[in-house]
């Protein structure tokens, strides 16, 4: 009898871990977060053999795009003029979640102390429209949707602009092109308007405040972040995690939530030039975080660039992602927020 059939419950999170089926009780499994899958550990996309490296750097770096994904909590007791949910990022499935709810507001004054007033940036119709996806196979999977609809994701305004800014502290000698590439990638598949603000000092925070008018333009929501750090400075990039994403939401109206901004941390050391020379598989990585972003969750569809592993060939949005990001990119508009 294996484990497995003794009833042992799935881990709460992604990863490898002992072989449920295994007879011998030997060998590791990797587990997607829904599934066990694979016994056999995949190569990089840089394709090293993996004895040609040492095996904890192997089990902690030299695999693939394994990322954490916000899924933020569908229910908010009591209804809130402006209630955001900060998500602690992990995989795909476990999604172990922080809520820090603001006490409710009840006047200007404290509405400007945590939430931007009504967007000036706001138009009356979507400032782009997505690329036309062609017919053929391809999965995907949204991160959230709306409690009371479950074909409705959550996702972006539409109809405002969302900014950007990039902190290349740590980052590789592309890595700043290599994100501004993949932001008009993202644009084209979905419709949304990304505006470069250029460069911050702003540092990567698991708790990062979704409204910052110190720093950042008093009228709007902080722009999406995207920074480098490594596991010692952001402890949830240990072990094969190459990104980490969160995106906050608030409550735009009393049942239903809009994506106000994101934060997007990458790996410095398992994505520098050393590391990955095949500068392809970064802007993989980068296309995959900034899918998260925006709203797409991991899919079990191996030809997506949303497959929780990197496929050796996947370097770009296949048929399903772009589908989950028109859709996307294609919701409501919210000029309140």
């Amino acid at each position: 009898m294996s484990r497995r059939d003794e009833g042992q419950e799935n881990p709460d999170r992604p990863g490898w871990y002992p072989d449920p089926w295994s007879a011998t009780g030997t060998g590791e499994r990797y587990f997607d977060g829904k599934t066990w899958g694979t016994n056999e550990r995949p190569l990089g996309r840089n394709t090293i053999a993996l004895s040609d490296v040492r095996k904890k750097r192997r089990r902690s770096k030299a695999t693939q795009r394994f990322t954490r994904v916000a899924r933020p909590a569908a229910v908010i007791a009591g209804l809130l003029a402006v209630g955001w949910l900060f998500t602690l990022i992990q995989h795909h499935g476990s999604h172990a979640t922080r809520i820090v709810l603001p006490p409710p507001v009840s006047s200007s004054t404290e509405r400007s102390t945590h939430h931007p007033p009504p967007s000036t940036e706001e138009a009356a119709r979507p400032l782009g429209t997505p690329a036309p996806v062609p017919k053929g196979p391809g999965k995907f999977e949204v991160i959230a949707h709306q409690a009371d609809a479950p074909t409705i994701p959550v996702a972006f305004d539409p109809c405002r602009p969302i900014h950007y800014v990039i902190n290349v502290k740590g980052a590789p000698g592309d890595g700043a092109a290599l994100i501004r590439d993949s932001f008009a990638r993202l644009h084209t598949a979905t419709g949304l308007l990304f505006i470069d603000d250029g460069l911050t000092t702003e540092p990567a925070r698991k708790e990062r405040p979704p409204y910052q008018p110190g720093r950042y333009s008093p009228s709007r929501w902080a722009p999406v972040l995207i920074a480098w750090s490594d596991e010692t400075a952001y402890p949830e990039l240990a072990g094969y995690i190459t990104g980490v994403t969160s995106s906050p939401s608030v409550y735009a109206t009393p049942d239903r939530r809009v994506y106000i901004t994101s934060e997007v941390v990458l790996d410095d050391q398992q994505l520098s030039t050393a590391k990955m020379p095949d500068r392809r598989e970064v802007r993989a990585t980068i296309l995959h975080e900034l899918g998260h972003a925006v709203g797409l969750d991991h899919t079990s569809d191996r030809t997506q660039l949303m497959f929780s592993q990197a496929q050796g060939n996947v370097f770009d949005y296949g048929l399903g992602d772009r589908r989950g990001l028109a859709l996307l990119g294609t919701q409501a508009c919210f000029p309140n927020t």
